[in-house]
């Protein structure tokens, strides 16, 4: 036996069971509607939060990138300076210079 929404009763007939009609009512609608835009605002302010932290990230690797640039160029004109300087004492030692007796260009002379 079949027991239907309909009082009526009909051999051969096929009925209905559940009424496949899907009513929501204003305060269900309200209610849905306001749920729906609070996700939508949580969804934003996670997407925006997360894309001011991975900012944030950026600059400060893009700062330390600056910074181990400036380094790396204050190293290179160290390492020239003494460079030059080892290049400097090589060539004086080197070199056959005379230590000066006399100053010539004054004509005095210092003994």
């Amino acid at each position: 036996m079949l027991i239907t929404n309909n009082r009526s009763w009909q051999n051969g007939a096929r009925k209905r069971t559940i009424k496949k009609d899907f009513k929501i009512g204003p305060m269900s609608m309200k209610f849905v509607t306001i749920t729906l835009l609070a996700l939508a605002a949580l969804f934003y302010l996670a997407q925006s939060a997360q894309g001011s932290s991975q900012k944030y990230q950026v600059m400060q690797y893009s700062a330390e990138t600056q910074e181990l640039q400036a380094q790396s160029k204050d190293l290179e004109v160290q390492a020239a300076r003494l460079k030059s300087l080892d290049e400097i004492k090589k060539s004086t030692q080197n070199s056959d210079f005379q230590p000066i007796d006399s100053n010539s260009f004054t004509g005095n002379s210092q003994k």
